[in-house]
């Protein structure tokens, strides 16, 4: 659920969770796909909901953290931290 979304009428909850706009996959170039394939996140190139979005964006923080993660999935840390901006445009560009 949205935090704090006692507030927010029903039809904007709704398409937190159900209308999918966001294209993802037109962002990603080669080695940011393999990255997130190497943490098993497959995406599509299909627009996502808000909802779904926010779940991927939020694994991606998290696991920034996680350093051994990262060796020991061969994954690039500037690579990584490239991409995590790469989401924060996504973001600015839907106004999320």
């Amino acid at each position: 659920m949205i935090m704090g979304d006692n507030n927010i009428p029903k039809e904007l909850k709704d398409d937190y969770y159900t209308k999918a706009f966001i294209e993802i996959k037109k962002y990603l170039n080669e080695e940011y796909d393999k990255i997130l394939k190497k943490l098993n996140i497959i995406i599509e190139d299909r627009p996502y909901t808000h909802y779904d979005f926010a779940l991927i964006n939020a694994k991606l923080i998290k696991t920034r953290k996680e350093n051994e993660l990262l060796k020991e999935k061969d994954i690039n840390k500037t690579k990584y931290i490239e991409m995590l901006h790469v989401f924060s445009q996504i973001e600015k560009d839907y106004n999320l």
